[in-house]
């Protein structure tokens, strides 16, 4: 299943099932576990394993050095899981150390021409949309929604379930369940996402209420977590030991101008609340 075009470097290693298109190159050191599709002029090179059941688009480029100034050699790892749908020319990079990885789980979803960079850390059942680019030493938690188009800063984490809108710039931690929309602020609760995944409407309601004391209430951030602290919830322990060891600080609060509130906020808002009129029913009926 490898076409006579394909170039392989004779110490990398391909499990049974390997499929290799036209024009890939694969180094040395590779290892490809099995049932992984490789497509046409896809780069795969460094100390890059990648899991069974994985599916690489054209054109990709993953495990090319790190772009750091004056860095000349490649000797950093990076690790695929397996169940992975990496689309065409996405660019994943290795970390800048041998003794520690660039590390990407299960199930994840990277849409065409988006990019990881070194040492960032991504966990299971992730989307990231067409374009977006993630900065060396990111952790994304399990099933983080980015849009298109977003642009992530080094060292920033993005918490379990939480979204983030199009076009969007992220350079503080995004707190569980959270949804960003522009210069790295908190609108509301990722809604959608929450009842896709089968939260409850209590559980919706608990973060919804960790959101309202977060954004809402105007509260210094260390007032707000004395404040959560005393709630006896598993959701709202999760934000607070999310908030507590965070090393950049959280996105902030979403602060309106007028035309944001005429042309943004409100029909969001009204969209909200039609959605949640919508599927209550269907939410009762579960």
């Amino acid at each position: 299943m490898i076409h006579k075009t394909a170039i392989i470097d004779k110490s990398a290693i391909l499990d049974e099932n390997v499929e290799v298109s036209p024009y890939a190159i694969i180094e040395k050191n590779v290892k490809i576990q099995k049932n992984v599709f490789i497509g046409p002029y896809v780069h795969i090179k460094g100390n890059t394993t990648i899991g069974e059941n994985t599916f690489i688009g054209t054109g990709a480029v993953i495990g090319e050095m790190p772009q750091i100034s004056g860095l000349r050699e490649n000797v950093g790892n990076l690790y695929i899981g397996k169940n992975n749908i990496i689309r065409e020319y996405v660019t994943i990079h290795t970390s800048t150390s041998k003794d520690s990885s660039t590390f990407i789980g299960d199930n994840n979803y990277l849409m065409g021409f988006s990019h990881i960079a070194h040492d960032c850390k991504l966990s299971n059942n992730i989307v990231i949309c067409n374009g977006s680019l993630i900065a060396g030493h990111a952790i994304i938690e399990d099933k983080a929604f980015l849009s298109g188009n977003v642009v992530v800063h080094q060292f920033v984490r993005i918490g379990r379930l939480s979204m983030i809108g199009g076009l969007s710039r992220v350079n503080q931690d995004i707190p569980p369940f959270m949804m960003v929309v522009g210069d790295s602020k908190v609108w509301t609760i990722n809604l959608v996402g929450l009842r896709r995944n089968g939260f409850s409407n209590t559980e919706i309601s608990e973060i919804k209420n960790v959101f309202n004391i977060l954004y809402k209430k105007n509260l210094p951030l260390s007032k707000a977590l004395e404040k959560l602290k005393n709630i006896n919830s598993p959701l709202t322990t999760e934000i607070v030991d999310f908030i507590s060891s965070s090393k950049r600080g959280i996105c902030g609060p979403h602060r309106s101008s007028f035309l944001e509130r005429l042309f943004l906020d409100y029909p969001y808002l009204f969209l909200d609340r039609l959605l949640t009129i919508i599927l209550k029913p269907k939410l009762r009926n579960f």
